[in-house]
Parts: structure tokens; C-alpha cells; sequence
């Protein structure tokens, strides 16, 4: 039967029932009678109603019940290939290739819909565990500047307003809640279109702020606020943030900074840490000013070691360290450098006058110390360089403080000499 088409395919049952009639009967075309055409067009009928129940009817049938089961929602339903008739064969492979494409997006479709439930539900066991050990927590989307969730905590700490932007949020808490010191570099950090850059371009999983809190009452505690992206960038970035108070650790460990950066005798700066506070200033805040680089020593300091013991020589150290830091603005970076050597950068200092004011006042300093033996009259040199006149970095102006300091020594001690090229 191949190759006919189906209606041809039913003539011919159709003719040849009728043939079969005549020739069962032994009529000749020409002596037919009604009887045996009745009984071979009820034989054809017959035929092309198995016929069509075969070809048409059940496959129909067949493949209308295939389609309310998908309709149903039973995506693994498939057409019975029909191999006698062609149409319903191409019909049933294309319609089976389409239903397995459907059932492998929705398989995709109901595994991501799990993930994202899944992802939902760690969110909220992330959140609340975060509750548990944190000061406070918030959610926000980046990409719509939305606060989505933490308002509350804020409100109970710092009566704000109702806050609904992010970008609301960091500026209140920028203005009215972060160290006037820290507050610039907490804006900065966690400024809106900041954070969507960052996690965007760099794809760095979390942003980290040490910074000092002022609480309404006037304390001020140290905390970490960390933040993290959560969720889908297409459909807006969100970020779950998180504030910790991490007060006691941190003041620990500028304790041990501290420590670190001072001279154990004295408690003023040590050669290290002097050096390196220099350099950051001229190379920053300080680049551009006027700034007095001073080297000064105990005159003769040997002989008050050898004469009256080293706890003498301590104590001696000690008192010219604590005159220092009583003399010079807080602001002032005074260290020790070694042995009896001091080294003190005087910021912004100002006219000639107001240096030599100061100078004055430092040499008159060392006739103030006085040891156990009163014959010791204790007396200092001091040289001066000054920024940027003789040098712009610390070893320029260490170099020509040096040559000043000798230069005062070589010519009586107990004075300060201010470098000069001649």
C-alpha cells in the first residue's frame, strides 16, 4: 500500500468488494440484479468503515486523547506511530518531538523554581542565623535602590524615619551614627553605585567596613558592617549586610599597634614607626605645607651613664620625652631614634618667628631636668631642617637635621642650629 494515497487505498477495497460480489453470484454486469448490489455495497460499507475506524476514526481518536493528557499536564505523553498511513506517522513524530521538548523545558523549568525556593529558604536560615550573632541586619536591592528588609533594627537604635531607600539609609547613618573620623570612608564604601560596580566588574562576594559607631547615648564602639550579594543580577542585584560589634578585639589589637609603634622606655613613637609616620604625611596630607624637622640629643649623655648608672641615663631619657610630648601639639609626630636621639616633626610651623619661638623653649627645657647628683647640669643640641627648603622626604631632612645637630655640638652644644648650605 505504500506510496497510495489513503482515499485511493479505500476505492480500491471498495471495487474490489463489489467485484467479489458479482463473481460469488455469477452475474454478468449486464443481468445484475438490486440483491447483489445491495449485498456488495453493504460488504463495501462494511469494509470502509473497518477502514476507516483503522486509518482515521482510532487514530484520531487515539491521538485527541494523547493531547487532553498533555493538556492535563502529563508532559511525558506520546502519539503511537501509525506506520500503515503516512500523515499520522509524520503527524505523530513531529507531535512526540515537540512534547519531548516540552517536557525537558519544564523539567528545567521545575528544577530552577526548586533552586530558587531552595535559595529563598537558605536566605531566610542565613538571615536569621546572622540575627542571632549580629547587632542588626538588613537586605537591600542595589539595582532599585530598595530597602527590603532591617529598617526595624535600625529604628530601635537611632529613631530614624521611615526609610525606604538604601541610599537613605547609608546617608542617615553616615550623618547622625558613624565617627565624625570614619564617616567619609563608610559613605564612600558603601555608596550605592559603588557596591554595583564593585560586585559587577570585580566579582568580589563581599564588601567589609571596620569603622567607630557613635550610639545616641555618646559611646563609641567599634563595628564591622559586611555585605554580600544574594540573588540574580538580571533581576536586580540584592545584598544582605550585616553589622557586628567588634569593639573588644579591635581596641585589643590597637593595643598591640600601639605597643608595636612605641619606644618601651619612653612611650613616644620608636625609630620605626617615627620614619613611617613622616613619610605618610609628607607624601599625603602633608605634601604642600611648611613643616620643621628636628633633631635634638642629651649633651654629654655617655658621661651621665658611666658617672651615675644607666637608671639615671633612663630617667633622664624618660623626662626629655615627657617635656617633649608636653611642649609639641598632639599632632606633632615626636620618637625616639635611638640612644639619646629625638626626632620631632613640628606641622605647619608657621612663620620664622614662631619657630624660633619654639626652639627657644625646647633648648630652655634640658636646664629644667635635674638628676641626683646637682652637679650634672643637663644641657641638649638640637638641629633643624626644614620642609620642603631642604629636603621633601624623611631621609633628606634626617640627613640635613644630622648635619645642623653637628654643627651645634662643634660649636659650644646647649643650641639649636637651623641647616644652611654655607
Amino acid at each position: 500500500m505504500k506510496g497510495k494515497s489513503f482515499w485511493f487505498q479505500i476505492l480500491g477495497f471498495f471495487l474490489s468488494a463489489v467485484t467479489f460480489a458479482c463473481q460469488t453470484n455469477g452475474f454478468q454486469e449486464s443481468r445484475m440484479t438490486p440483491g447483489p448490489l445491495i449485498l456488495s455495497a453493504a460488504v463495501s460499507l462494511c469494509l470502509l468503515l473497518i477502514v476507516w475506524y483503522r486509518y482515521v476514526d482510532k487514530p484520531t481518536g487515539d491521538f485527541l486523547h494523547t493531547i487532553h493528557r498533555a493538556i492535563g499536564g502529563d508532559y511525558g505523553a506520546r502519539f503511537s506511530c501509525y506506520a500503515e498511513n503516512d500523515n499520522f506517522r509524520r503527524l505523530s513524530a513531529a507531535f512526540n518531538r515537540l512534547m519531548g521538548r516540552v517536557e525537558s523545558q519544564t523539567e528545567e523549568l521545575t528544577e530552577s523554581r526548586q533552586l530558587q525556593s531552595l535559595l529563598y529558604e537558605n536566605e531566610k536560615i542565613y538571615r536569621s542565623a546572622l540575627e542571632l550573632t549580629c547587632e542588626r541586619v538588613f537586605e537591600a536591592d542595589l539595582t532599585h535602590d530598595q530597602l527590603i528588609y532591617g529598617y526595624e533594627t535600625y529604628q530601635k537604635v537611632f529613631s530614624f524615619h521611615h526609610i525606604e531607600r538604601f541610599e537613605d539609609l547609608i546617608g542617615k547613618l553616615a550623618d547622625q551614627a558613624v565617627h565624625e573620623e570614619d564617616a567619609e570612608k563608610f559613605r564612600r564604601t558603601f555608596d550605592r553605585r559603588n557596591l554595583l560596580e564593585t560586585f559587577n566588574s570585580s566579582g568580589v562576594p563581599e564588601i567589609v567596613l571596620e569603622y567607630r559607631q557613635r550610639l545616641p547615648s555618646g559611646e563609641v564602639t567599634w563595628v564591622s558592617t559586611s555585605v554580600i550579594r544574594s540573588g540574580d543580577p538580571e533581576n536586580g542585584l540584592k545584598v544582605i549586610g550585616y553589622v557586628k560589634n567588634i569593639d573588644a578585639r579591635k581596641r585589643k589589637e590597637l593595643e598591640i599597634l600601639k605597643q608595636s609603634q612605641k619606644d618601651g622606655l619612653t612611650g613616644i613613637y620608636n625609630k620605626r614607626c617615627t620614619q613611617s609616620l613622616i613619610e605618610s604625611f609628607l607624601a599625603g596630607s602633608g605634601n604642600g605645607g611648611r613643616h620643621a624637622a628636628i633633631m635634638l640629643d642629651i649633651d654629654d649623655f655617655k658621661r651621665i651613664n658611666d658617672t651615675l648608672g644607666h637608671i639615671q641615663g633612663d630617667a633622664a631619657l624618660l623626662n626629655v620625652a615627657q617635656r617633649l610630648s608636653a611642649l609639641f601639639r598632639s599632632s606633632d609626630i615626636v620618637g625616639r631614634i635611638g640612644g639619646d636621639e629625638f626626632f620631632v616633626l613640628m606641622k605647619d610651623c608657621g612663620s620664622r618667628e614662631v619657630l624660633t619661638e619654639k626652639l627657644d623653649a625646647l633648648t630652655g627645657m634640658f636646664g629644667e631636668i635635674h638628676l641626683e647628683d646637682p652637679s650634672f647640669q643637663v644641657s641638649g643640641s638640637i638641629g633643624v631642617a626644614l620642609y620642603p627648603e631642604d629636603g621633601t622626604d624623611y631621609r633628606e631632612l634626617y640627613k640635613k637635621a644630622d648635619v645642623a645637630l653637628y654643627y651645634s655640638k662643634a660649636h659650644g652644644k646647649n643650641q639649636y642650629r637651623i641647616y644652611s648650605r654655607q
